[in-house]
């Protein structure tokens, strides 16, 4: 302990985990917006998979109660997250979501250069968008009707592939809007999915500022999955690529040839002020004897 690491087995370490995540037993009195928070966002590509995730984690939950919580309460809000894929969010934690996937710089690219949108055209999309669901609720066809008529035929054009298909050039920069804070997912019309602005579900919304959100992401992340290295959370892409940088977190832990996980104190304790609740030495120095054997599948 004189260096500032202590060593942790990796079945304390997949225990904590499991502990965070309410897989070991369910989150008393959480609400489904609280399992989100705790999860960093829970994949929605198929929202009924989004479902069992966070009904998993609740001590006495359904589907219903994760679907009042979307369209009823709205304390979760349905959106294109990290990876720029669908996730729901808490509503009240989407301006540091917004604030930090902002911040960072665009992906890659692949499309050939006469195909893509250039800055210019992107940015005219996210203000087209912004406009059209101000006060509305549109089908993907309704929204690109009105980002055509307000940009001009270039937007409309059948040039992106998808899915065996191809899509307008609008549509590109559907992600870049959504983590502008300029649409989210809105409630089905029927069988079709709806966008609708942000700023319905949270009066006042704005992204917050990018660095500060970029290392709240990363400190939350390590909360619900640390002792972690940069370059986990980088490939899990929970936190995007760049949160390293912006946080004052400094050392890591890493693994180690005896199986075991070295981690640095300082890294324990910057998480443990994500929750007041969470004491400032290892998590796995709490758990009662043998806790982790209960951990098969480590």
């Amino acid at each position: 302990m004189s260096d500032g690491v202590t060593e942790v087995s990796w079945a304390a370490v997949c225990a904590r985990r499991l502990q965070r995540h309410g897989l070991a037993a369910p989150l008393a009195g959480a609400s489904p917006a609280d399992v989100v928070a705790m999860m960093c966002g829970a994949h929605a590509q198929i929202l009924s998979a989004a479902e069992l995730s966070i009904g998993l984690r609740l001590a006495a939950g359904t589907r219903a109660d994760v679907r009042n919580a979307l369209w009823g309460e709205r304390s979760l809000v349905k959106t294109f997250g990290p990876r720029g894929t669908v996730h729901l969010l808490p509503a009240a934690e989407l301006p540091m979501w917004t604030g930090a996937l902002s911040a960072l710089p665009p992906a890659a690219n692949g499309l050939a250069k006469d195909v893509r949108l250039t800055p210019e055209q992107i940015d005219a999309v996210v203000a087209s968008i912004a406009a059209a669901l101000h006060d509305a609720e549109l089908t993907i066809d309704e929204l690109g009707d009105a980002v055509v008529a307000d940009t001009g035929g270039w937007a409309g054009d059948l040039v992106t592939p998808a899915f065996q298909e191809m899509w307008p050039r609008w549509r590109q920069a559907l992600t870049t809007a959504a983590h502008r804070g300029a649409v989210c997912f809105g409630p089905n019309r029927g069988p079709n999915v709806t966008y609708t602005s942000p700023r319905r579900w949270l009066p006042g919304f704005r992204p917050a500022d990018g660095p500060g959100a970029l290392a709240d992401i990363l400190r939350r992340y390590l909360h619900a999955y640390g002792p972690a290295t940069s370059s986990n959370a980088w490939s899990s892409r929970a936190v995007p690529p760049g949160c390293a940088q912006a946080t004052p977190l400094r050392r890591r832990p890493f693994p180690t040839e005896s199986g075991c996980c070295r981690t640095s104190m300082r890294t324990w304790c910057a998480v443990s002020r994500v929750s007041c609740s969470t004491p400032a030495t290892p998590p796995h120095a709490r758990w009662p004897a043998g806790r982790p054997a209960t951990t098969r599948s480590c």
